[in-house]
């Protein structure tokens, strides 16, 4: 398996927020969230180049600062839940050459809403 780190850059904004930060992830400069708001990180990227028709793409996400995550690709939304769990998702039928990765979070219990851990692409390849 072949792994993609999407460290930077991505953008965050906060519900009502006029303009976006950038930032890196894992994000360590974390903004409050009251209760009902989410935090948005986008990142674009390129389809990795080279995959076989067989291979796969996931989407590997460690636990967040949040309640609850939703993930969308290229405005589609392919996944929601609770975001204190790992999350993989196969992403390789959403791909498009060039694609927008939005990652929407909702504040937790203690008013936290960012990615506190590493964002990556994992390509399985098919065995021969």
């Amino acid at each position: 398996m072949h792994t993609i780190r999407l460290r930077r850059p991505w953008s965050r904004q906060l519900d009502g927020q006029p303009t976006a930060d950038k930032v890196d992830v894992p994000d360590d400069r974390p903004v409050p969230v009251s209760a009902g708001r989410r935090v948005t990180y986008r990142r674009s990227f390129n389809r990795p180049t080279g995959l076989a028709a067989d291979d796969r793409v996931w989407l590997a996400i460690d636990p967040c600062a949040a309640s609850a995550i939703e993930i969308l690709i290229n405005g589609i939304s392919i996944h929601q839940s609770a975001a204190d769990q790992p999350i993989r998702v196969d992403i390789t039928r959403h791909l498009e050459p060039a694609n927008q990765l939005v990652l929407q979070l909702a504040g937790d219990p203690a008013g936290q809403a960012h990615l506190a851990g590493p964002v990556h692409l994992q390509i399985a390849t098919a065995a021969p």
